[in-house]
Formats: C-alpha cells, structure tokens, sequence
C-alpha cells in the first residue's frame, strides 16, 4: 500500500515504489514521530533493479529489515502472494513495497494480523472494480479490454485519493486541524 498514510497537503502525489530509489520521506508512510517511540523508523529500502520481480523469502527479509517469521506472518494474513516455481517462492517488488511498509508499521508496534484490515478492504474495493468493468469485459473485443483496464487504473488512482482525503477527516479531531 504505498498510497496511504499520514496527511498531506491536496494535490500531493506520492511517487510510486519503483525499486529504484529509496523513500526517506516519513510523511508519505505516516511515520511522523511519536513521543513514545523508542527509536526511530527504519528508512524504506529499495529492491535492486536486478532483483525486481524474484525475490527469495531471505532476500525480502534482507530488503525490508523484516525476518522471515515475520514475512511468513504476513504471508498468513494475505499481505504477501508469492509464486511457487521449481520448489522455491519468489516475491515481486509489490510485496517488497507491502513488507517495507510492514516494517514501517512495527515502528509502532502493529503486527501482521493488525494489517489484516487493509487486504479485508481490498478485497471489497477489487470487488466494487469488478462488478464496474463486467460489462466491458465481456465485450470480448481488445478495445474493450483496454477500457476496463483504463477504467480499473482510474478508479485505482481515484480510490487511493477518497481513502487519503477520507482518513485525514477522520483523524482532524486527533490532529488538530493539522495536515
């Protein structure tokens, strides 16, 4: 979930996890100080190029600062989906993004199982996608194909703003007003 978190000013847009660089920027994670943190949030990592889409449960423990009880932890509550070939697991750079902000969150002391409730609303939210570009798909044409892939993208990119812009109502009172 590399599009959610702590408050931002409107019209800010986080730059995607790419694998390329390395995210110093707590704001974009939520990762702003606390008074009873104890020590301060690990700097995200970022996976190599190289490694980009086959990653072994040890090399995301290494990229994300998580060991791997800990991965398999998330793996359990359905945060990570790696895929099984010639008897070893690989990881891509969208569960090295999901484990880097993993580690962020244990900072805070959330745990795996307290994450469960962002792949519950996934779930929802896929769902609602699906049921939009139905139709289109149906259509059984290329055109059409790349409509409702468009239309997922867009709606994708306009559910991450709602859930932004929705969260910082929420939390004002806590806040107090800040952004």
């Amino acid at each position: 979930m590399a599009g959610g978190g702590a408050a931002r000013s409107p019209g800010h847009e986080p730059a995607p996890f790419t694998g390329a660089r390395e995210r110093r920027d707590d704001a974009d994670l939520g990762a702003s100080r606390h008074p009873s943190m104890v020590a301060p949030a690990p700097p995200l990592r970022a996976v190599s190029e190289d490694a980009g889409e086959s990653l072994t449960l040890e090399e995301l423990a290494t990229v994300s600062g998580l060991s791997t009880a800990d991965l398999s932890e998330l793996e359990r509550f359905g945060l990570l989906m790696g895929r099984r070939i010639a008897g070893t697991t690989y990881y891509d750079a969208d569960c090295a993004t999901i484990a880097a902000i993993a580690a962020r969150f244990r900072t805070f002391g959330v745990e795996a199982r307290h994450l469960r409730m962002y792949r519950t609303a996934v779930e929802r939210e896929a769902g609602f996608f699906e049921q939009v570009v139905t139709p289109m798909l149906k259509q059984r044409n290329p055109q059409a194909r790349r409509q409702a892939v468009d239309a997922l993208l867009e709606m994708s990119r306009l559910g991450s703003a709602m859930r932004e812009a929705v969260l910082r109502l929420a939390l004002r009172e806590h806040t107090g007003g800040a952004q």
